[in-house]
């Protein structure tokens, strides 16, 4: 597909507060950056929810033929307790209370949350950009910031002066909000000699029990949370970035910081376009989150008999910037819907599976149904509308030629149907080989080898693979 072809896409940027015609700088090519996880403790579904959300729009935006470039952070130091940097160091924190180095911690969350993204069908970033991996560009970075004179250094750190970098009119240009609004007074209550409570940490000085530190022009330290992701979105991307994405909670804070800070140095534009995505709650309505103690993780779906996938059409089930509630109803509703698209994918004879088989004429209008839902503004319910209305479709006309249409969605949706499909017919045995398995299961009963032997090679001449297994069983597979 050309970029002559593609139809507009559409955003919400929460710069401006309004829906807006995405339009990159330099088309095809889209740079995202995305905020990564803090791997202290595993991502719950709240969490999760925020990364299917990315994995959406990067693959929207690949439908539309445009040419993602995507960095995550991994921030494994710096991200205190409170985002407003009070508090402890929260990898820090875990690696004391788990008796472990924070980088065995840092890794071992990492581990993890990959393994969740695979589970639940996330393109992986091209880079993942580790914090503790680019302390040296964060330094880098603070030395143009002070150069432009916006920060300050004293004996507890490098701060960033807030009051001078917004002026009179003291509002942030992402959350609207004026200083007087702000209760920032909660900021590092440790350190009295900022010039304002409002300014916040470029680099930590004085904390000498923290685990891990770094030599810098100002002293031995670390950095400040908010840094890092300015920091690894430049080094990767560039000092303007197309698209930025992350929580509604990071609004107010962590991602005024960054624009603040990341225009000081560079006096250009950060981002062009800021994406967030709204929260998921529990039953009770309020926000999944780690502090509120426990949380669900994506492995208690699994213990309940719901895949992984499943929690992909649940969450399609809001838009990305509406709240969604988390409850058992839901979840196994999103389930059903999971297994309706695996039922017709199962469904697919071989010859409407083909490459270049063409697909039906009147699959068309679904197509292009669902590509107007994801261009306005990531409409993923009603795109999710579309698809099962496409496979209802396809069975009222017993016509499977929808399949290639229905592949073409599932680049978006990434529920991964193609290779379900190729995964339960390499699983299928026809019924006359069935028979020779059954035949050879019970002359091994009866102690009748010879005749085992010869079904077995029988079998292998009908193209599988024969496993004799030490409980008396064996298993049978299609050769691939």
């Amino acid at each position: 597909m050309t970029l002559a072809l593609v139809k507009p896409f559409y955003i919400f940027n929460s710069l401006n507060r309004a829906v807006e015609e995405f339009q990159p700088l330099n088309p095809p090519e889209v740079t995202l950056y995305s905020c990564g996880p803090t791997v202290y403790l595993p991502q719950h579904l709240g969490n999760l929810r925020a990364y299917v959300f990315v994995d959406s729009l990067r693959r929207a935006l690949e439908f539309n033929g445009y040419k993602v470039r995507h960095v995550m952070n991994v921030t494994d130091v710096g991200h205190m307790t409170s985002d407003e940097d009070a508090g402890e160091d929260k990898i820090e924190k875990t690696a004391r209370a788990q008796g472990k180095s924070p980088l065995e911690v840092a890794n071992f969350y990492l581990q993890q949350f990959q393994r969740d993204c695979a589970a639940l069908n996330l393109e992986p970033p091209q880079t993942w950009s580790r914090a503790t991996e680019h302390v040296g560009d964060m330094i880098a970075l603070t030395k143009r910031i002070i150069d432009a004179g916006v920060a300050y250094v004293t004996k507890s750190g490098v701060y960033f002066d807030v009051e001078r970098y917004r002026g009179e009119n003291r509002l942030g240009r992402l959350s609207r909000q004026s200083l007087d609004e702000q209760n920032a007074a909660q900021r590092l209550e440790h350190s009295t000699d900022k010039h304002s409570p409002h300014d916040f940490t470029l680099w930590v000085l004085g904390q000498p029990d923290h685990l891990m530190q770094w030599d810098s022009p100002w002293g031995r330290g670390y950095p400040g949370w908010h840094i890092e992701c300015s920091a690894m979105a430049m080094k990767y991307l560039g000092e303007t970035i197309d698209i930025h994405t992350g929580g509604i909670d990071h609004i107010p804070v962590h991602h005024e910081n960054e624009i603040a800070q990341s225009e000081s140095a560079t006096h250009q534009p950060f981002a062009r376009y800021f994406v967030h995505n709204a929260f998921l709650v529990g039953k009770e309505g309020t926000k999944i989150s780690k502090s509120a103690g426990k949380f669900p993780l994506l492995s208690d779906l699994g213990a309940a008999g719901i895949d992984p996938l499943a929690f992909r059409i649940f969450c399609y089930g809001a838009k990305y910037r509406s709240e969604i509630a988390f409850n058992d109803d839901s979840i196994r509703a999103s389930q059903s819907n999971l297994d309706y698209f695996r039922e017709f994918a199962r469904s697919v004879p071989d010859d409407a599976a083909a490459d270049g088989v063409e697909a039906a004429g009147w699959a068309a209008e679904y197509y292009e149904r669902f590509h107007e839902a994801i261009n306005n503004d990531l409409n993923t319910p009603q795109a999710l509308a579309v698809a099962l209305e496409l496979v209802a479709e396809a069975y009222r006309r017993k016509d499977f030629r929808a399949w290639p249409t229905l592949i073409a969605l599932d680049t978006v949706l990434g529920l991964d149907l193609k290779k379900h499909r190729e995964t339960a017919h390499a699983s299928t045995i026809e019924a006359d080989v069935q028979q020779l398995i059954d035949n050879r299961a019970a002359a091994r009963k009866a102690k009748d080898f010879s005749t085992a032997d010869e079904l077995r090679k029988e079998i292998e001449r009908r193209g599988y693979e024969v496993k004799d297994n030490r409980d008396g069983t064996a298993t049978y597979q299609r050769r691939t």
